[in-house]
């Protein structure tokens, strides 16, 4: 799935535009991308974590470790919420 498709499940799902879909995805994109820039984890429910760590040569990459409720609902192969 692409923004473009996600954007347009997101507004389908909650019944809103796909204007206001995109501004809302953006806007938690552009908010994770600052607080990881800043060196701070982002800790989103039993989401996940995302997590900067710095490699050997240096080099900082951001880490995803899924939570407990993604985990079991990937495993149930449940996909729609």
């Amino acid at each position: 799935m692409d923004t473009r498709e996600f954007t347009r499940a997101l507004a389908e799902r909650k019944g809103i535009s796909e204007e206001s879909a995109y501004r809302s995805i953006n806007s938690v994109m552009d908010m994770i991308r600052v607080v990881l820039a800043e060196g701070e984890e982002v800790r989103i429910g039993s989401f996940g974590k995302f997590t900067v760590v710095t490699e050997l040569n240096g080099n900082r990459t951001v880490m995803f470790c899924s939570g407990k409720s993604l985990k079991q609902t990937i495993n149930a192969g449940e996909g729609r919420i």
